[in-house]
């Protein structure tokens, strides 16, 4: 009966002393991107404005996605770089250009999701004009399936 207690207990360290091992770490994977360039069509400049831009942005990009074993996931990127937006429809409108930098993050524990991400830009129109802008969204979903989500935008 002793013997057994001493291999019991014996056993029981060496799973404890081991005990990490076995567990899987989550997995973390960087990506940086260089001079990504993208063209589309938005409104602004500002969060009132409603005038229609072709706007082509150049930024770099880094993003890191953090997968847990359980399912759990865990994602953030910053994209920072400089944008040309040209008028779409009032060739009046003065063409804009500047700086921007987009900032999100994302979690999702299998259960709730949640997220949120963060717009700032600034830049100079061809009359001299100028505008800054910082918008914040953020969502959340329960496990009931309930949404939330709320928006603030200022110049």
């Amino acid at each position: 009966m002793r013997i057994r207690a001493i291999l019991l207990a014996a056993v029981a360290a060496m799973l404890l002393a081991t005990g990490p091992a076995f567990a899987q770490p989550p997995v973390t994977e960087t990506t940086t991107t260089k001079n990504v360039i993208d063209t589309f069509v938005d409104v602004g400049p500002g969060c009132e404005d409603a005038a229609l831009f072709t706007v082509t942005t150049t930024t770099n990009v880094i993003e890191h996605v953090t997968a847990f074993p359980d399912g759990r996931l865990h994602v953030t990127f910053t994209q920072t770089g400089t944008f040309v937006a040209v008028p779409l429809e009032d060739p009046n409108l003065p063409t804009f250009t500047g700086h921007v930098t987009v900032w999100g993050g994302f979690n999702d524990n299998g259960g709730a999701v949640t997220g949120t991400f963060t717009f700032n830009a600034h830049g100079t129109g061809s009359d001299g004009s100028r505008f800054h802008q910082n918008e914040v969204e953020h969502f959340n979903t329960t496990p009931t399936g309930a949404e939330f989500f709320f928006t603030h935008c200022h110049d």
